[in-house]
């Protein structure tokens, strides 16, 4: 029976709550990554980050292309850059450029030459870089007296606090160029830390865990699918029994083994303990018991091995079946953040889940390049899924055919 127009409306309707719903959680993420300290900090939501909103982007511009770049943004040697303030005359703006806690100087800060004035109706901050090196960011606080009623900046600042007497302007780069003001975050988080080393960490663990893992399962549930021999039931009713076993049980014994091994902050440890998969046996078992055994039955009456049978018959036919366990293997080891924060000790074998961990600290989470190096490290998981798409669809749908 055809659903009436009515039906059909509430049914989409439902679907579309439901579906921003569960976007609604990527969304904040993505808007995170794009916010200034004090957007993320602050308790009231912010929907649309300064950085999103068009009239900003053409200031960006504008300073970048003044210190060195109008997409990236800098300070390069010799160059200058001009920033308005626009208000009444009245008292003069402060301003300097902050050195990073800590230290006693910063080249920055020492071969900037500051200069201010008023120009028409706005105060003019001239910044103009001697030295010769360039710069890519450059960070100003400007101090602008409370007694001034309102006023505009010709960029938005990035935080504003209130200090003594005076409004506390801060911007983390004060010539951004438009790419490098929209994706600030972005460019600090992979700075941050070494992203290149725990993407290869990630992706090589991870891609060694899929291959071994899609080889013995493959083998496995082959066996317990197609050749018979006594107790096979009984074998695979084990196997399974082992999903009741928690896996932080095996955590202590599995480190003291892999520690007499010698294998602690190397890559066998991060590889070796996941290769076996009850999941993956399962699966795969499955598919090889939903292919018709009329084709073992031609293979064999042709001469042609258990080893064949497989290799011929039974992998090419469980494609979907293979896609589905490699794309849970592959989320498994890459998100995986508790055994790789046992078994490694140097930076150099970190993971990325492991490498969210710089933007945590004591002083407080630096939200916007969490969210940011996030984002950065699902991007991965997305474009796999939406290349295996079909082939994961039809594994699920075909798991429990037989």
């Amino acid at each position: 029976m055809k659903p009436s127009p009515f039906n059909l409306a509430l049914i989409y309707l439902v679907l579309g709550i439901g579906g921003l719903v569960m976007v609604f959680p990527f969304y904040w993420m993505l808007a995170t990554s794009l916010k200034s300290p004090q957007e993320a900090q602050q308790a009231q939501p912010v929907w649309l980050p300064q950085r999103l909103q068009a009239v900003n982007w053409g200031a960006a511009w504008r300073l970048g292309q003044q210190g060195g770049s109008s997409w990236w943004g800098g300070f390069a040697a010799g160059h200058s850059l001009r920033f308005h303030i626009y208000a009444p005359q009245g008292v003069p703006p402060q301003v300097r450029v902050p050195s990073p806690p800590g230290a006693f100087s910063d080249p920055r800060a020492d071969s900037t030459l500051i200069t201010v004035s008023y120009q028409g109706q706005a105060w003019v901050i001239t910044l103009h870089n001697q030295a010769h090196e360039s710069f890519q960011r450059l960070p100003v606080v400007i101090l602008l007296s409370k007694k001034y009623s309102t006023y505009q900046t010709e960029l938005a600042p990035d935080a504003v606090r209130s200090s003594g007497d005076n409004w506390r302007l801060e911007l983390v780069n004060v010539s951004p160029g438009l790419l490098g003001y929209i994706f600030h975050n972005y460019l600090a988080a992979w700075e941050a830390a070494n992203f290149a080393r725990y993407f290869f960490n990630s992706f090589f663990t991870a891609g060694t865990q899929v291959l071994g893992g899609l080889l013995l399962a493959a083998m496995a549930a082959f066996a317990l699918a197609r050749i018979p021999f006594p107790g096979k039931e009984a074998v695979f009713a084990l196997i399974l029994a082992t999903l009741m076993i928690p896996g932080e049980v095996l955590l202590i014994p599995n480190y003291i083994l892999l520690s007499r091994l010698g294998w602690i902050d190397h890559y066998p440890a991060l590889i070796v303990p996941w290769l076996a998969s009850v999941f993956g046996i399962f699966l795969l078992r499955q598919f090889y018991l939903s292919l018709p055994q009329d084709l073992f039955d031609a293979a064999r009456i042709d001469g042609a091995s258990y080893l064949t049978q497989m290799l011929r018959i039974a992998l090419p036919l469980s494609v979907p079946g293979l896609v589905t366990y490699g794309i849970f293997s592959f989320l498994g080891a890459y998100n995986a953040l508790l055994w790789p924060l046992i078994v490694t000790n140097s930076p150099q074998m970190r993971t990325v889940q492991l490498g969210l961990q710089v933007f945590i600290g004591e002083a407080g989470s630096d939200f916007g390049a969490l969210m940011a190096a996030s984002t950065i490290s699902i991007l991965p998981i997305l474009i796999g899924y939406f290349l295996a798409q079909k082939q994961f669809v039809q594994g699920v749908a075909r798991s429990g055919i037989k």
